[in-house]
């Protein structure tokens, strides 16, 4: 019963901050606001033994000076006046309509009735009796004299009504709206108090986010509280030393890049002084394939470092046309589709990149390519390159992205391809704030679709 409980209780828990602390302040604030309206109401509404209260007996002598004080055939007209919700005055003598005295009242209403004559003074007596109601009930009530004999009764209500008379009398009209008032100020100002006190959070989630794409982000404000302030100076020392092991990891490449390049090129001149033909182009081959290998290698380290902020509004039909005519003149069949006039905020030369990655692994693995966009979409913008060939093992499909790594059965050195091609892809859609997925088509074939969130 106990772990059921806990897993409806984790079901229940909000799992956000902000959403907990929302929770916790505002239960808190309710638990004490309804606490507090509740001693009130329990002051004011409450089983307080009005009877013997020093305030109720100054009342009844007040309302039996003033019976005193008025014509007999004008005392029934006072009795509604002087009237409460929780008793009423009735000129009656209950003693002889059957009602009898109680013989042993307990210690305190016998002191109450005798706090009461001593108030009303001579000529006046309070004793207290059980009376018989109009339907019969046998009901306690005080007995009283006035100066002239007359005969007053002292009626209670019932116990279940003391309360509900009460409530049409004391509670106000406006007191349930100003509770409302109340609850949605408390609910305002917690979401208040909870959104200050998240919000450097929410503003580090956003900058760890975007850490990857972009090292040389604006650094965050070291403000707020001590312990946001201490947090965010960590993120912006560890933002600082991480872009400059970047900086530091491409100019090694590039250096490696440009001293490898000089040996390749004298080991290219050499091989064309080998007589053997057959061995010659298989040295050149071999140097070709390292410098492409260099060239990709300084691709991927450079290549979230030359996007930057250089991004602009550009047609992306335009854009995509452009390469499909490129393919074409070089004698390469694929078909386009996709609206005119939509532009989207990006690095052109970037996404020029990612397409011809993409489109050249197609061409190179498959047939029947076809590059679309779908700019309907309230997302954003969708961009496929869709083939029919053999496709990727679906436990390969994430695999791939990573450096250097290649599918022997499928994508071997005789196909060309270094690996880099969809590591360098990934790595660019990523600083451009999008994501590149691929997934094998009904029928064969491998569909990359590349997305940007509007």
């Amino acid at each position: 019963m106990s772990a059921r409980f806990r897993k409806m209780a984790a079901r229940l828990w909000p799992d956000s901050l902000f959403r907990r602390l929302a929770v916790i302040l505002f239960a808190g604030l309710l638990a004490a606001h309804v606490l507090s309206f509740g001693l009130v109401a329990l002051n004011v509404f409450g089983p307080n033994n009005e009877v013997s209260d020093d305030y109720f007996m100054r009342w009844i002598a007040m309302a039996v000076a003033i019976l005193d004080r008025v014509k007999p055939e004008e005392r029934p007209a006072w009795l509604d006046r002087l009237a409460r919700p929780t008793y009423r005055y009735v000129l009656r003598d209950a003693l002889r309509d059957g009602g009898e005295i109680e013989s042993a009242p307990p210690r305190r209403r016998q002191e109450n009735l005798v706090r009461l004559r001593a108030m009303m003074g001579d000529g006046h007596d309070a004793k207290s009796v059980f009376y018989l109601d109009s339907l019969g009930r046998r009901r306690l009530g005080w007995f009283l004299h006035l100066k002239d004999g007359t005969p007053l009764m002292l009626e209670f209500a019932a116990p279940k009504r003391v309360i509900s008379p009460l409530l049409p009398t004391l509670v106000s009209p406006w007191l349930p709206a100003a509770l409302a008032v109340q609850l949605c100020l408390l609910a305002f100002f917690t979401w208040i108090a909870v959104k200050l006190a998240t919000r450097p959070l929410a503003r580090l989630e956003r900058a760890a986010n975007s850490l990857g794409s972009d090292l040389r982000a604006a650094p965050l404000p070291e403000d707020g509280p001590k312990e946001v302030a201490r947090a965010a100076t960590a993120f912006n020392a560890m933002q600082r030393r991480i872009a400059e092991q970047a900086v530091e990891r491409i100019q090694i490449l590039a250096g490696i890049s440009r001293r490898l390049q000089t040996p390749i090129t004298r080991m290219r001149l050499r091989a064309d002084f080998l007589g053997d033909s057959d061995a010659r182009e298989k040295l050149q081959g071999d140097l070709q394939e390292m410098q492409t290998l260099v060239k990709q290698g300084l691709a991927l380290a450079r290549g979230r470092d030359e996007i930057g902020k250089q991004r602009c509004q550009t047609d992306l039909h335009a854009l995509i046309d452009s390469l499909v005519c490129d393919y074409s003149d070089a004698g390469k069949l694929l078909r386009f589709s996709g609206e005119r006039g939509v532009t989207i905020l990006t690095h052109p030369q970037a996404l020029r990149r990612i397409m011809i990655n993409l489109i050249d692994n197609g061409l190179k693995f498959g047939e029947d390519v076809e590059v679309a966009f779908d700019a309907q979409r309230s997302s954003g913008v969708s961009i496929t390159v869709s083939d029919r060939g053999p496709g990727i093992p679906d436990e390969h499909l994430k695999s791939v992205f990573l450096p250097f790594y290649r599918i022997e059965a499928s994508r071997n050195r005789e196909t060309g391809g270094t690996g880099l091609g969809l590591a360098i892809a990934q790595q660019l859609v990523s600083a451009l704030r999008g994501t590149l997925t691929l997934a094998n088509r009904d029928g064969g074939g491998l569909e990359a679709r590349l997305e940007f969130s509007s």
